[in-house]
């Protein structure tokens, strides 16, 4: 299921909003994690990649690429962003605004373009089974709207609903924070000497233009 276009919303109701859209795209059947004991499931360090320096109206990529290490299947593989250390609270790549008197404090930092494996649960992806040894790539495309200093934190598990917990060979357990700058100022884009279409940043495109 995609989630093109969209900004995720923390906290209940959005919970309620996305399990609607959920059910309407993925049918009725049972879910890959029901009945799913408490175990724990080891992985190899997981892959992040995602651009620790970004601008304005730019678009990046975040993934992460778990591979299971151990002798048993991962049920359900799912991975939880809690925004700029706020837990699930404000959206996931988003933040709590210090405003007061406002209805909903979680505000965007940036609008999430696509992506696969959205669940019911708040600020979670799951990308279903992994066997022994196979790797799944979790892959979100952003939009950066919101320029500062922000940390994007991120936890795995086994199924849904917090039974079955992941941990790293050497028993870390398996999640990670990332800290990213978004400049104030956006980036440009200039015409090369092929007639394509080139994204430089602001600086870049000044000393490119004289």
């Amino acid at each position: 299921m995609n989630g093109r276009g969209a900004i995720l919303r923390g906290g209940t109701a959005a919970a309620a909003a996305v399990a609607l859209a959920f059910a309407a795209g993925c049918g009725g059947g049972e879910r890959q994690d029901a009945g799913v004991t408490a175990a724990t499931y080891t992985v190899a360090e997981p892959v992040v990649t995602f651009p620790a320096k970004q601008e304005l109206a730019e678009e990046s990529e975040l993934r992460i690429a778990v591979r299971n290490v151990g002798r048993d299947e991962i049920p359900n593989l799912a991975v939880t962003i809690e925004a700029d250390r706020e837990g699930t609270r404000a959206a996931a790549f988003g933040a709590l605004s210090e405003q007061p008197g406002i209805k909903s404090r979680s505000r965007p930092v940036w609008i999430l373009e696509d992506t696969t494996g959205m669940t019911a649960f708040a600020n979670t992806w799951a990308l279903g089974p992994v066997a022994p040894g196979a790797t799944q790539t979790f892959s979100w495309r952003l939009s950066a709207i919101r320029a500062g200093r922000w940390s994007v934190d991120w936890r795995l598990a086994g199924a849904l609903g917090n039974k079955a917990r992941v941990v790293q060979a050497d028993g870390r357990a398996a999640s990670g924070s990332l800290t990213v700058d978004i400049s104030r100022k956006p980036g440009q884009a200039r015409v090369d000497e092929n007639g394509d279409v080139v994204r430089v940043s602001g600086r870049d495109f000044d000393e490119s233009s004289r």
